[in-house]
């Protein structure tokens, strides 16, 4: 193994979604410098096998690991108590290079552990891309108005155009206009043969078509009468009865 090199034996386990603190412990003791370190052995996110806790077993306090030897160690790399404690977790090689594997920070008595530098750049760029999108998204449906009614305009415009020419301009028929226009036809030629339209008289009498004249006033006459009194208006067919009737006996005489 090259000097400095992570044995492949040391995993540090991702545990960025998991959130630990316990209230008991914190209630009775209280956090400072000298037993974060015990506070945090409690956790999930303590390696047992550290160099921190073979020095406790070997009777030294946590904070105090071995100066030399290989293996992990945990440093309290900087503080703001009671607030805020951040811890380094680390690997020592025999010829002390020193390696950063994570690290871990308790903010008001609950214990995180610190996203990687590359975690939280994907984290920050898929967030900037979701705002972007959703922009997007909102200036498209602000701008879809205005695009529909400029497209409206522009037919428009053509229609004008095509009117002012003098040009007949076809209106686009749908299945609904079919429809809708042989219901109408249907409609019309129910009420036709229900109520036939009336024939003129002049078409119906035999020889009208020939050009008899007297004919075709006497029915006129029959069908529209002039207004007034019968007897006046009946007056001027007597005379004309009467005159016809004298003219022809002249010519028979």
């Amino acid at each position: 193994m090259a000097s400095g090199q992570v044995p492949s034996h040391i995993v540090t386990e991702d545990l960025t979604g998991t959130c630990w603190r316990d209230d008991l412990w914190l209630g009775a003791f209280g956090l400072h410098h000298g037993n974060v370190l015990d506070y945090f052995s409690l956790s999930p996110f303590y390696d047992r096998a550290c160099a921190n806790e073979r020095g406790f077993l070997a009777g030294k306090p946590r904070a105090q690991p071995p100066a030399l030897g290989e293996g992990v160690e945990y440093l309290l790399a900087d503080s703001q108590p009671p607030h805020l404690f951040i811890l380094r977790k680390m690997y020592r090689a025999v010829g002390g290079t020193i390696t950063t594997l994570a690290f871990y920070y308790i903010l008001d008595g609950s214990i995180y552990q610190a996203p990687s530098l590359q975690a939280a750049l994907l984290a920050r760029m898929q967030r900037c891309m979701f705002n972007l999108k959703a922009a997007f998204r909102d200036m498209q449906r602000d701008l879809a108005p205005l695009s529909l009614a400029a497209s409206q305009q522009q037919e428009q415009s053509a229609l004008e155009r095509e009117l002012a020419a003098g040009r007949d301009v076809p209106r686009a028929t749908t299945a609904a206009d079919r429809e809708q226009q042989q219901r109408v036809e249907a409609n019309i030629r129910h009420v036709l043969r229900k109520f036939p339209l009336p024939m003129p008289a002049a078409l119906l009498e035999p020889g009208a078509a020939a050009g008899g004249g007297g004919g075709a006033q006497q029915v006129k006459a029959e069908r529209d009468p002039s207004p007034g009194p019968g007897p006046a208006a009946a007056a001027p067919s007597a005379t004309a009865t009467a005159g016809g009737g004298a003219m022809m006996s002249a010519a028979g005489g």
